[in-house]
């Protein structure tokens, strides 16, 4: 039967919906309520932190996710090969997120301003300790995706029981990074043991020059993924420096609403990923080419379908999620809606098409002009607008890198 060839891609797409579905229903009960209790500001000096791990996060990630997934599902029937990609990967990861950490520790009173920023970073590290352990790539490149679910949904599960438990008051937005912290090292440690089970690996010593071809590998992609969270994620830790903690925690609300959308639709595009990356080893150019094309044709009018719901609604949307105290992220939820489009075309176009087809090189060429046009914006439009300019620029960031990724797909359809 036709279906049979398709059920380990069906089977991850379900694993990834549930997970995403999680990503956008565990927030309708903890965002209202940590806005409620914690408030704008104290919310809007959370996020800052909190954007702050996450960029140690990128940085130790590398560009592990797309180089690491593609190696893995290009040798999966090969134990030695998959072992020495997960312990040099691991090992990577774990070298860059000492490095950085130590460094911005260093620098802390001109990074996190006072004392309670600095405590509230060495809170946060349990969620870069928690990543290095937890091999996303090499779940994808096995297409084992529900080994995936299970280990973030309990994660998010954690975290949000933990937050009716501990914060009550205030002043409790300080252990707000605790608590992702709980969550990230919960995901680590049911990690080591479903690898360990499932795949019969362990973590040991590598050589060094393993862990050097592996950072060469992900360099291309670290680059390009650099260059999407300059525009992604860089927009609260520059909104800090011009406005109030009010108007970041207002943006920050109104970012989480579009990213939970987005967590709807990425299922689809995060499965094809390794399929495709198999798929495509050993066919000619041009029937890849047609066959992503026909893919994000059917793809993108259901992205299309979404962001329209979401523009329509955004008031209900931002009453359910934010509650009615936050009214005014509703402007800034319909400028972002343009994320949801462009944004998962281009992880489709992008990622799943440009690196697999080897285009690695035109998609950091392209997300770099991108993310330095975003920073730039940002510096420019901030001062006027407000909250309304991290919006913006990360809407016509998105659009823009959509132009580049189709003519760097036309270029190479043209080599063909």
């Amino acid at each position: 039967m036709r279906w049979v060839k398709y059920k380990q891609l069906i089977e991850n797409f379900f694993s990834l919906s549930v997970l995403n579905a999680l990503n956008v229903l565990l927030p309708l009960v903890t965002l209202p309520y940590m806005l409620h209790v914690v408030g704008k500001a104290n919310y809007g000096a959370y996020s800052y932190i909190y954007a702050i791990v996450q960029y140690v996060i990128l940085f130790s990630t590398y560009g592990f996710n797309f180089s690491a997934t593609k190696q893995i599902s290009q040798c999966r029937d090969d134990k030695e090969a998959v072992s020495r990609i997960y312990n040099a990967v691991t090992a990577s990861k774990a070298l860059i997120a000492v490095f950085l950490s130590v460094g911005l520790l260093l620098c802390g009173k001109f990074v996190f301003k006072d004392g309670i920023g600095t405590l509230m970073f060495v809170y946060g590290l349990g969620m870069v300790i928690g990543d290095v352990l937890t091999p996303i790539w090499l779940f994808q490149g096995m297409e084992k995706m529900k080994y995936m679910t299970i280990v973030n949904a309990s994660s998010k599960i954690l975290f949000t029981i933990l937050i009716f438990i501990v914060v009550r008051e205030r002043d409790d937005y300080q252990l707000l990074i605790s608590l992702n912290s709980s969550g990230y090292l919960l995901a680590g440690v049911l990690s080591l043991i479903l690898v360990h089970r499932q795949f019969h690996l362990r973590l040991h010593w590598t050589r060094w020059s393993d862990i050097c071809v592996q950072l060469k590998e992900g360099s291309a992609v670290f680059g390009s993924t650099f260059g999407m969270n300059l525009y992604r994620n860089a927009n609260v830790i520059i909104l800090k420096q011009f406005v109030s903690d009010d108007i970041v925690g207002l943006y920050s609300a109104a970012e989480k609403v579009i990213k939970g959308f987005q967590s709807i639709i990425s299922p689809a595009a995060q499965a094809l990923f390794p399929h495709l990356s198999l798929r495509f080893k050993d066919k000619p150019m041009g029937e890849n080419m047609r066959l992503l094309r026909k893919i994000s044709l059917s793809f993108t009018a259901v992205v299309l379908m979404v962001t329209a719901l979401v523009y329509l609604f955004a008031p209900l949307i931002s009453d359910i999620l934010c509650g009615r105290e936050f009214s005014a992220c509703v402007p800034l939820i319909r400028i972002m809606t343009l994320v949801i489009l462009f944004g998962e075309v281009n992880y489709l176009v992008g990622i799943v098409g440009l690196i697999n087809m080897n285009g690695q090189r035109y998609f950091f060429q392209s997300v770099i002009i991108t993310g330095v046009f975003s920073v730039v914006f940002m510096l420019l439009m901030t001062p006027r607008w407000g909250g309304a300019a991290a919006a913006w620029a990360m809407s016509l960031s998105e659009m823009l890198l959509f132009v580049f990724c189709l003519f760097s797909l036309y270029r190479i359809n043209k080599r063909v």
